[in-house]
């Protein structure tokens, strides 16, 4: 995991590079602290979804340049098999699969995600558009703000992703689910 977070921050700075930008505008245009954009280039720390899109909006570039190093060129459809996706490490609590990584110019962005079971910790995030999860296995506390909601298999959820959201494991186990970014 270290080794992909150093190698996409390295891509991360070639591309800001290239486009000639400076480390202070990309911070104040995606509102992500300049010390942790700087992290990101490092590859001292994994990048988060949220700031992922971000990025990549204020870039008009596709996410999966940031993570792969290629532009996706599939116009009609894409396959993603099982086991298969451009794994995205937010932290090591969250294990996102990009699912169509290789499908250009998505309206939709679709992850499968892993939340652990040991999570304890809740981080709140938000970014541009909204969302919709659906739990595959497991249960899932999703908080907004100052409210929670818990979901189980087969339950989903479709919010503004500009309301501070989290999500966590619950009941001692891990949870999967897929993750729509619209």
């Amino acid at each position: 995991m270290q080794e992909q977070t150093k190698v996409i921050g390295c891509r991360l700075k070639s591309i800001r590079e290239q486009l000639g930008i400076s480390i202070a505008e990309v911070a104040t245009a995606t509102g992500i602290n300049k010390y942790q954009y700087e992290d990101y280039e490092s590859g001292e720390i994994d990048i988060a979804v949220s700031s992922l899109l971000k990025i990549a909006d204020y870039f008009k570039i596709e996410p999966a340049l940031i993570l792969t190093g290629e532009n996706p060129h599939k116009k009609e459809w894409a396959v993603t098999r099982r086991g298969e996706g451009v794994s995205v490490e937010r932290h090591a609590r969250y294990k996102y699969k990009a699912l169509a990584a290789d499908f250009a110019g998505k309206k939709a962005t679709p992850f499968l995600v892993t939340v652990d079971a040991n999570d304890q910790e809740v981080q709140f995030s938000t970014h541009k558009g909204q969302e919709f999860l659906y739990v595959l296995e497991g249960c899932l506390k999703v908080y907004f703000n100052n409210e929670s909601v818990e979901l189980c298999v087969g339950d989903s959820v479709y919010f503004d992703s500009e309301v501070s959201h989290a999500m966590k494991a619950e009941n001692g186990g891990r949870a999967r689910f897929v993750s729509v970014l619209v």
